[in-house]
């Protein structure tokens, strides 16, 4: 509902508010402005903890749609998945040890000898997140109770060439990798384009990692993750790759522009399942090979890493709109940095300005200009990861978004 042409809204005062606040579209909230004790009524539809038990309703939601406010999820809830049979993190399964560490000693072949013993004797060293070395610098191995020197002597130009040896060709967007494994290599090159610099990340399989939002994949919606960097996206899409593939059948595709979901080489590693693997031969290609895969391959779901540009974003509704699954990751702190990333802003049904009349803005007391969701988001929800063990889900992203952009939404209390 983009403006109310009509000077009036009519209410049956007779009716229980509760239930026609809920016919009513988000923009017109704040038309009516009638009185505090109403408006508040409303809001407060928007806003609910899994303690209260109540629900939001979006602007294009039918009349008989009810769906739950965002929640905070964390490993240690119990959730009922959607025919109703609860879960826990409890009963999840975990990376066998020996599967872990045997990738874990591909990762340290990397470094030379002696920094290797001094990371072994690492109490730490099973929750190795990366290695940082840089030419003429102290190694750095990163943890997650923080940073440690590995050893006082800076790196070498021989170190270097010991790491870039084991490792697969450099990409155009300088990531790397090694064979049969997960874990991603990322190169700093000076102005002559030679390594001086490399960022070498565990990757890991982690069974069980998408419990959490089992009931979301179950739904069949198109799920859109969202966090910043180092969070644990690209692990909590794998999971769900194989989810789908081995324990709801259906035929998944991932486009993996980096080879972060599936590994590095042409055998796809063991933890994305029964799902296949489209490789990416130019980071700016994966657009296209988006697309490819729904037109060649027949998937009911589409897995994405790293939704970036704008080309992507109209892929990602492109391939939405033909009816397919999407599963994909953005960066980001919240939604609202969608929003106000012109890149991404078609993900959650593009942003447009719309201009309403003196008298009609005088009415709602609002600016003359506000905004407004131009369509139905790509994705139907979304899951904000806030840390490695707690998440914030969104049942319905377009009501998020319709909240956040009339200024109503509040997020759930931690």
């Amino acid at each position: 509902m983009r403006a109310l042409n009509s000077h009036y809204v009519v209410i049956d005062l007779h009716c229980s508010w509760h239930s026609t606040s809920h016919h009513l579209p988000t923009s017109a909230l704040a038309y009516l402005n009638i009185s505090s004790n109403l408006i508040s009524t409303v809001s407060s539809s928007f806003r609910r903890t899994r303690r209260s038990g109540s629900a939001i309703r979006s602007a294009s939601s039918s009349s008989s749609s009810w769906i739950p406010s965002p929640e905070i999820r964390r490993p240690s809830d119990r959730f009922s998945s959607g025919n109703g049979y609860p879960f826990s993190s409890q009963n999840v399964p975990s990376t066998s040890r020996p599967e872990a560490s045997t990738e874990l000693e591909m990762f340290l072949e990397l470094l030379p000898l002696k920094m290797r013993r001094e990371l072994y004797r690492h109490q730490e060293i099973g929750t190795l997140i990366e290695v940082v070395m840089d030419l003429g610098r102290k190694p750095l191995a990163r943890f997650p109770s923080g940073d440690w020197v590995i050893s006082e002597q800076p790196i070498k130009l021989e170190d270097l060439r010991h790491a870039i040896s084991k490792v697969g060709e450099f990409s155009d967007d300088n990531r790397s990798g090694i064979n049969s494994s997960l874990h991603r290599i990322s190169a700093i090159r000076n102005r002559k384009m030679q390594i001086i610099g490399l960022t070498c990340r565990v990757g890991r399989a982690v069974s069980g990692s998408a419990e959490i939002i089992r009931d979301l994949v179950q739904d069949g919606g198109s799920i859109l993750v969202i966090g910043p960097p180092g969070v644990g996206k690209t692990t909590l899409i794998r999971e769900i790759a194989r989810m789908l593939a081995d324990e709801l059948k259906k035929r998944v595709v991932i486009v993996d522009t980096s080879n972060e979901i599936g590994g590095d080489g042409d055998v796809p590693h063991a933890g994305i399942g029964r799902a296949r693997r489209m490789q990416v031969p130019n980071v700016h290609m994966q657009h296209n090979v988006m697309i490819e895969a729904v037109e060649n391959h027949m998937p009911e779901t589409i897995i994405i890493d790293e939704i970036g540009t704008e080309l992507e974003a109209l892929a990602a509704s492109t391939i939405a709109q033909r009816g397919v699954q999407l599963v994909g990751t953005a960066h980001g702190m919240t939604i609202e940095n969608i929003i106000k990333n012109p890149s991404l802003q078609n993900l959650v049904g593009g942003i447009e300005s719309v201009t309403l009349g003196d008298e009609e803005a005088k009415k709602r007391k609002v600016q003359k200009t506000i905004l407004e969701r131009k369509g139905p988001p790509t994705f139907t929800c979304a899951v904000e990861l806030i840390s490695k063990t707690e998440c914030r889900v969104h049942h319905r992203l377009d009501a998020t978004v319709d909240a956040i952009l009339a200024g109503i939404f509040q997020p759930p209390p931690p």
